[in-house]
């Protein structure tokens, strides 16, 4: 069978981006909530952090959420406390294989992934135990980890090419740059981007299954 499960959504604001985030979000948590590994991959001022913080609102977390760039991960958890979320950013990790994976056990985002992977995935449409706490891991710049990332994971690629090639910045002005391209973006009236979801594994490929039949009034909401 094959586990890789693909569709595209237009969003055509970072207002709409921020609600396929929190639609996600709100995904992972039905029926009961889940662990889930999501990637994001997009030039600067995508809306890859815009997205995080709509997922982080979906599955309840109330805390303000901001880009970790300098941080690489932040933790937050559901005012429930039944969901832990971990936002990370792989932007500044070095590019060779040697040296990111041990950036990688060194942050200990080998152990996180590893709690994920190891939750009870297959009780998910069941009724898995009430008092446990769920993981869900998001990784801006998640192209960067290759082979590190899980098998079971859910990919979204943020594609507004339409908007020209983005500027080489250096690391101090990197956040400046990403608020700056989204601004620019909507005073031009060229905020519009496909987010394209790619599902690999079959827990991740159930929940997109699921985040598609309740994207699709939402699509026809950003349409109309």
């Amino acid at each position: 069978m094959n586990d890789h499960f693909r569709f595209p959504i237009l969003s055509s604001s970072p207002l709409e981006t921020h609600k396929l985030g929190e639609l996600l979000g709100r995904t992972i948590r039905r029926p009961r909530p889940t662990g889930a590994v999501i990637g994001l991959v997009g030039d600067l001022g995508a809306g890859k952090t815009t997205f995080a913080q709509g997922l982080a609102r979906g599955l309840g977390v109330q805390a303000r959420i901001t880009s970790p760039t300098f941080t690489l991960i932040n933790e937050y958890t559901s005012s429930t406390e039944d969901v832990r979320l971990f936002h990370a950013d792989s932007y500044r990790l070095a590019a060779d294989g040697e040296t990111l994976a041990g950036e990688i056990y060194g942050l200990g985002m080998d152990e996180i992934l590893d709690v994920v992977e190891e939750e009870p995935f297959d009780d998910w449409e069941r009724s898995p135990d009430p008092a446990a706490i769920r993981h869900v891991v998001v990784i801006e710049w998640a192209d960067r980890l290759g082979e590190l990332l899980p098998a079971d994971r859910i990919m979204v690629h943020f594609d507004s090419s339409a908007d020209g090639p983005t500027p080489a910045v250096t690391d101090p002005t990197r956040l400046a740059c990403d608020a700056a391209s989204d601004r620019l973006r909507a005073e031009n009236g060229s905020s519009e981007r496909t987010l394209r979801f790619c599902a690999t594994g079959p827990h991740s490929r159930a929940l997109l299954s699921a985040l598609q039949t309740e994207a699709a009034p939402v699509q026809r909401e950003f349409s109309s």
